[in-house]
């Protein structure tokens, strides 16, 4: 029995009828597959996870939460054995694309800043209510951030990373630092609810409030590791002046909450954002330089630049000068020096445009693509449809409960997305991209569209959008 079926099979248990649309929602990183279900009162996401364990900790693990009067989804029903459960939707909008739908000027101004305060704010609760009577046994597969866990991280980083990018460093050295830097993290306590992945991709925006997810792998903790995953997220180019005020927010309303001191707190901060960074550069370099995963790699540089950084200041308290200098020696490797070019900025021009009336290919950036959308469901067939085009609200959910189109344009960005690299090792800067359909109104205006969205999501990228049959 195939996912979508399981899924459909599940709330057909809960409701005892079957839903009017189920869409499958784009898949991230992990086994998780989500989709989202409209019946006559409503929508759900449901999600099916073929770990046990995960489900078992993210459903309990929100119910306490829920308890508490957390900002988590809720959740409606689990079935255990089936490996399903169904959840609150909270829409599709995270900060992470959140902040890269906004424009230069919009990214970081005050509105943002706002939001990244109620998110350090919220996040003292959830680690020092949240794990008031929480059931630890839960925690998978680790019950603390203990020793075993940050060797494994440390070790990730240097196999997963510092290997594959082949960046030379003494392994007798490093594994004195490795132990050094595992002492200090352990003499911060194990206290609170450590989240573990508290990146702008796992905190959902709806009606401007954040909500947050992706908790499964929590465990005991200290309060400093998930501030650094928000601010230090090399994804999300979190500017130094947002950052510090962020970072101050949490302290400040921690010392509050606990009583402990600023000062006995501030020590260690530096020493778990190391430890983030190395566990984000380990999956980075798994991800990107293993797998040849664009996404991942695009995060390398900048990531390895916020470590440098830290291990160059004074937010260390500790001498780690095996591991600065390996770090310090990646700049420096031939693969590092290719990943960097990626950092230019790449314009990728989008447009729409009609069979009927023609199309002339423009090949003066050397590189693009050309997308049919014929194959797609036409919308001018609908007569409530017809009338209108690809930017109205009606054809936008038309196309949002049609499988075959969210996969076809999620396809294309990958077909796209994983050219950039290529295009900029050959020092093409510029690519054209075009979607057609017979009257250039329905199809391959939604298509360029949603393109455009999730393109817009990566680093070093200006995207443009251009309809060629409306604009006549």
């Amino acid at each position: 029995m195939d996912v979508r079926t399981t899924v459909e099979n599940a709330f057909l248990k809960w409701k005892g009828s079957a839903p009017e649309m189920i869409t499958r929602l784009p898949q991230s990183g992990s086994d998780r597959v989500y989709f989202r279900l409209i019946y006559p009162e409503g929508q759900v996401i449901g999600a099916y996870n073929p770990s046990r364990e995960e489900n078992d900790a993210f459903v309990g693990f929100s119910n306490h939460f829920r308890s508490k009067q957390l900002p988590v989804p809720e959740i409606y029903v689990y079935y255990p054995d089936e490996k399903v459960y169904f959840l609150e939707d909270l829409g599709d909008i995270n900060l992470f694309t959140w902040l890269a739908r906004r424009s230069d000027e919009e990214r970081f101004n005050e509105e943002t800043e706002t939001l990244f305060l109620t998110i350090a704010a919220d996040l003292v609760r959830i680690q020092t209510e949240g794990i008031v009577g929480l059931d630890l046994s839960l925690c998978y597969p680790h019950r603390s951030f203990d020793r075993q866990s940050i060797v494994w991280d440390m070790n990730y980083y240097k196999y997963m990373f510092l290997k594959l990018i082949a960046a030379p460093f003494n392994e007798t050295r490093l594994e004195r630092d490795f132990d050094s830097l595992t002492r200090f993290l352990l003499d911060a306590g194990q206290d609170y609810f450590l989240y573990r992945d508290f990146q702008t991709a796992n905190i959902m925006l709806k009606d401007g409030k954040p909500w947050y997810i992706d908790y499964q792998g929590g465990r005991l903790g200290a309060p400093h590791y998930d501030i650094a995953s928000l601010v230090y997220d090399a994804k999300a180019y979190i500017p130094e002046g947002i950052r510090q005020k962020t970072l101050d927010r949490h302290l400040n309303l921690f010392a509050s909450a606990t009583g402990k001191s600023r000062e006995s707190l501030q020590q260690y901060s530096g020493a778990f954002t190391l430890i983030r960074l190395m566990q984000a550069l380990g999956a980075f370099g798994f991800r990107g330089l293993h797998e040849n995963k664009p996404t991942f790699t695009e995060s390398i540089v900048p990531a390895v630049e916020l470590m440098n950084e830290l291990l160059s200041g004074s937010a260390l308290q500790i001498d780690l000068p095996a591991l600065k200098k390996a770090s310090e020696a990646v700049p420096l490797q031939r693969k590092y020096r290719i990943l960097s070019h990626y950092q230019d900025l790449m314009r990728i021009n989008l447009e729409s445009f009609s069979y009927v009336r023609g199309k002339t290919i423009n090949y003066d950036s050397g590189s693009g693509f050309v997308f049919d959308c014929r194959g797609l469901r036409n919308p001018a067939t609908v007569t409530e449809l017809s009338d209108l085009t690809g930017l109205d609200s009606e054809v936008i959910e038309f196309y949002g409960n049609d499988d075959e189109a969210v996969a076809f344009v999620g396809d294309c960005t990958n077909i796209i997305r994983n050219s950039l690299p290529m295009m900029r090792r050959k020092a093409i800067l510029e690519i054209s991209v075009a979607f057609g359909c017979v009257g250039g109104r329905h199809r391959s205006v939604w298509c360029a569209v949603r393109v455009a969205s999730m393109l817009q999501s990566m680093p070093g990228v200006i995207v443009t959008v251009t309809h060629t049959a409306l604009e006549r």
